[in-house]
């Protein structure tokens, strides 16, 4: 039966860059740092509770030791499987071994011998079987689905043989009463069993009082032997990586590239977890741990292992996106800067989920189940996160679009600044003020975009009003020298230079002056201009004209006298 910077030179350009790229360097070491975290918080908690149903089963049987508690016996089906062999646990756990030994199909010549057994059934099945009295039936039938009406298996212990024997209980009748014992067959391994258990070849080396039960049903020699494990595959992990990484630094030391170098850096602290976790499983088994002790430490080292392999992923990740970033090919395509941590940041997120399911998959919960139902729950999920995934495909819309780049800078709206980090919900920019504004992916994704830091000229324009007094051919020789002077300045495109005059004023004739300066920076571009705006007033100076400045004259004329001479009837305004 089975149981920001603002408009600068170009040297400040520089100096926001570095600080920006150290910004940005600093915030994906936080991100990589949280996401360790994140992930070594996942494949713990899947360890904890993979185990928890092991666990809530020794604290249900060590709450028994204490004499207060109430013993486990079940009032009805007093006659089941489940009753007899909680009465037999919760004796062992008293010491009423003679007691116990009533539970077991004792022959004549095991008599004598009763309460010995009982104790080492006792002890083999705390070490070997992680039973938990609800797999067992509570009917006083038993299990009967099997079609075996006499006998009840309960779990399997390997034999003599190396083959899975089963420990069974069997159903008796005395005096009319039935009741549920160990079979003779188990009573009858007992012996052979109890004397592989706790590594036969150390235990018989070692005092009686090392063979004691300690907490978790760990013999108080294995919990010496785990204190003495740890700090052992500790320094195992430190003297393996030491060693490793001798002989592959000089091979890295060979090659004419550097990231090699620092990808042995990089994967310094997960090798050495790695290794640690790897070793653990047969250094641990040496110590022929109980069923339920094993089950947890080899769940742990399996996490570990995961953790390992998925801090290495994120020192990776890391390292190519600063070696990209750093790269030659990206000094000739600074969009880099921008698409770069972008890129790192999506494969850090989506290395966290894949975590997530790995782990969750590797301790037995239905992967496959979890996501169906999250395609049901993706709906309300959706929902709830519209915004959030609209500004991610903002972001991905204005990488696209190459709309502008770090260091660059833009105006959005009202918004005027200096791109600091582009990130995957918002972008960060730094204002003449040097504050920092934030503003959603997906809301600049709408709106008008204009980047200063795309131009390869700036546009310069002024209008000049000169007096009326200045005859035509004196304001045709100041035209004709401020174009010859605007065609010899070298920071000047030859071939957009227009002069000319554009209409006339309230009190000035008005020259409008346009050009294209040949600087990106918007620094030179005031020095040039400043220049080039002081020749201009000399020009009109040489000339003997000047610029004017708004004026009315009004002539007032009393009624009955005639205009003053050289005046239009139709220009004298009365008062």
């Amino acid at each position: 039966m089975t149981a920001n910077c603002g408009l600068s030179s170009r040297n400040r350009i520089r100096m926001c860059t570095s600080r920006t790229l150290f910004s940005t360097a600093r915030i994906g070491a936080t991100i990589r740092g949280r996401a360790i975290r994140v992930i070594a918080v996942i494949l713990w908690s899947a360890t904890v509770v993979s185990n928890l149903p092991a666990q809530i089963g020794l604290l249900k049987q060590g709450a028994a030791k204490d004499p207060a508690a109430t013993p486990v016996i079940v009032k009805t089906e007093a006659d089941s499987p489940r009753a007899s062999y909680e009465n037999f646990a919760r004796l062992g756990l008293e010491g009423e071994w003679d007691k116990a030994a009533a539970y077991l199909a004792l022959s004549p010549e095991q008599v004598s011998r009763g309460a010995e057994l009982a104790r080492r059934l006792k002890l083999v099945l705390d070490q070997r079987l992680a039973l938990v009295s609800a797999s067992i039936s509570s009917a006083s039938s038993g299990d009967t689905t099997d079609g075996d009406f006499e006998h009840d298996r309960i779990g399997v212990i390997p034999g003599p043989s190396g083959l899975p024997e089963p420990v069974l209980m069997m159903r008796v009748n005395e005096g009319g009463l039935a009741r549920w014992v160990f079979s003779g067959s188990t009573v009858g391994a007992t012996d052979y069993w109890f004397s592989r258990l706790g590594a036969p070849w150390l235990r018989d080396r070692l005092p009686p009082t090392f063979m004691r039960e300690g907490p978790l049903h760990v013999l108080l020699w294995q919990w010496i032997g785990l204190l003495i494990a740890v700090p052992f595959l500790f320094l195992l992990s430190i003297g393996i990586s030491w060693l490793l990484r001798g002989v592959l630094g000089r091979i890295a030391a060979r090659t004419e590239t550097d990231w090699d170098d620092r990808l042995l850096q990089k994967l310094r602290g997960p090798f050495r977890l790695w290794i640690g976790a790897v070793a653990a499983t047969p250094v641990l088994g040496i110590l022929d741990l109980n069923t339920r002790m094993a089950g947890l430490l080899d769940s742990t080292a399996r996490g570990l292992v995961l953790l390992a392999l998925f801090w290495a992923l994120l020192s990776v990740i890391r390292l190519a996106q600063d070696h990209l970033a750093s790269a030659a090919w990206s000094h000739g395509q600074t969009q880099a800067r921008t698409l770069v941590p972008l890129l790192g940041n999506f494969l850090r997120v989506t290395l966290a989920i894949f975590a997530l399911l790995v782990a969750l998959s590797q301790f037995g919960y239905p992967v496959t189940s979890l996501l169906a139902g999250l395609g049901i729950g993706g709906i309300a999920v959706a929902l709830a996160g519209q915004k959030t995934v609209e500004h991610l495909f903002g972001s991905i819309s204005l990488a696209a679009d190459k709309a502008f780049r770090v260091g660059d800078f833009v105006r959005v709206g009202t918004l005027e600044g200096t791109v600091e980090r582009i990130g995957l919900r918002s972008t960060s920019f730094r204002t003449h003020e040097r504050t920092i504004v934030r503003v959603p992916n997906g809301k600049l994704a709408e709106e008008r975009i204009e980047t200063f830091g795309a131009r390869d000229r700036i546009f310069f324009r002024v209008d000049l009003g000169v007096t009326y007094d200045t005859a035509p051919e004196v304001l045709t020789q100041i035209r004709a020298e401020i174009e010859q002077h605007l065609r010899k300045e070298p920071k000047i495109w030859p071939d957009q230079i227009q002069v000319h005059v554009i209409g006339f004023g309230d009190s000035a004739i008005n020259l409008r002056v346009s050009a294209w300066f040949l600087t990106t920076e918007y620094p030179e571009f005031l020095e040039i201009r400043n220049n080039v705006l002081m020749e201009f007033m000399r020009i009109v100076a040489r000339h003997g004209s000047s610029f004017a400045y708004p004026t009315r004259t009004v002539h007032h004329v009393m009624e009955g006298t005639a205009p003053v001479a050289g005046t239009n009837p139709v220009d004298v305004t009365t008062a």
